[in-house]
């Protein structure tokens, strides 16, 4: 999964946090592998489609008002379905127990947004809340479009793999294999000063 290279569950969470702040667009999909249609969990519908897109619009953390340690955070998304129905039918969905245990906490979060992002937690319109933990359960698939600094600047190399370069990795560290590896596309990049890079392969 790809939690696994930001540190795990927490880690990951804390990347979505990030690219959030970072007004990234983000969006989300699940893998149905040749299947159609819901997905299914435990025999019954869900309500989410499988190889659909969903936007990802919004990172949600707040305190849980019900734990007496006052450590426990919620964690949720905010997705929207962009057909404009069939949401999530499970925890935190528009009619759920969560939903109506947290309402004060939903109806503070829904209150805190502009205008145009609010919305009516007991309409079918597409937009809906899911726990983290459900999220990444469930969905396979991120989208991420960088929305970089004005201060960030770009270079676009030209280049591409073909048979006569694309040398993989190599098996060994024999001579024909190390010759072989050498001849894939490489460029070399020397900042003058501590740099935070960028790649993107298309």
């Amino acid at each position: 999964m790809i939690e696994q290279h930001y540190g795990g569950s927490k880690g990951f969470w804390d990347f979505l946090k990030e690219r959030d702040n970072d007004n990234c667009l983000m969006g989300c999909s699940i893998k149905g592998y040749g299947k159609e249609g819901q997905l299914m969990i435990e025999g019954k519908p869900c309500g989410l489609i499988l190889n659909h897109a969903y936007s990802l619009n919004d990172i949600i953390e707040f305190k849980d008002r019900f734990d007496k340690t006052g450590n426990r955070t919620i964690t949720l998304l905010r997705l929207r379905n962009p057909w404009g129905k069939s949401e999530w039918k499970n925890a935190w969905s528009d009619k759920s127990e969560e939903r109506q245990k947290y309402k004060q906490d939903i109806d503070e979060y829904i209150n805190s947004l502009p205008p145009d992002e609010k919305f009516d937690p007991e309409a079918n319109d597409g937009t809906f809340l899911m726990h983290y933990d459900d999220w990444k359960d469930n969905f396979s698939t991120l989208f991420l479009n960088i929305d970089f600094p004005e201060d960030w600047t770009g270079v676009r190399f030209k280049s591409a793999w073909t048979k006569s370069n694309s040398g993989g990795l190599p098996a060994s560290h024999e001579q024909q294999f190390l010759e072989r590896y050498a001849k894939n596309s490489q460029f070399l990049v020397t900042p003058v000063k501590d740099t935070e890079f960028m790649f993107s392969l298309t």
